[in-house]
């Protein structure tokens, strides 16, 4: 009997994240890609990808979050799941030991504080804030500043994450020097 398999899809003004897992929660393959303004383009040149890695019979779900995800889950009959529910369920998931989540998106930032509650017997969202006004301090700013002095956040943050809090925030303040 064939795999079972499942697609996470995260739709953001800036890019597109894809996850292939397995039955056990093992990621088979994972996706980024900037969307370039085309974010249903990207997301159908992605999924061809994995479909023509992937026979269709063994996806047997398929989800989707992020700023475009409502409108996608729409377009293509799939679920749509909150960001802040989705971060902190696939954090919960994979890194069970983390109890704070920031998230630079493209348009806002998040803080997720998580714990565990005896009564449920799992991790929940113990509380969370979120930016809706300032872009200085979300993913796109970041990524213009980056752009404009020539540095590649790809190369800066994706290949080799920080290692603490203080080593992240060094990186960032050399994107953000004027």
């Amino acid at each position: 009997m064939a795999e079972k398999k499942y697609i996470g899809l995260d739709i953001g003004s800036v890019s597109l994240k894809v996850v292939l897992i397995n039955d056990k929660k093992e990621v088979l393959e994972e996706h980024y890609v900037r969307a370039q303004g085309q974010p249903l383009e990207a997301t159908l040149e992605v999924l061809n990808g994995v479909y023509s890695r992937t026979p269709r019979e063994q996806i047997k779900g398929m989800a989707c979050t992020g700023s475009g995800g409502k409108l996608l889950s729409e377009i293509f009959g799939i679920y749509f799941v909150n960001e802040v529910v989705a971060q902190s369920k696939g954090t919960a998931t994979y890194y069970p030991e983390v109890r704070s989540i920031i998230e630079i998106g493209g348009q806002d930032s998040k803080l997720m504080l998580l714990e565990y509650d005896k009564s449920i017997g799992q991790i929940r969202v113990a509380d969370f804030a979120m930016n809706t006004m300032c872009a200085a301090g979300t993913g796109s700013f970041l990524d213009q500043q980056a752009t404009r002095i020539g540095v590649s956040i790809e190369d800066e943050f994706g290949k080799s994450p920080p290692a603490s809090i203080k080593e992240a925030a060094a990186r960032i303040e050399k994107i953000t020097k004027i």
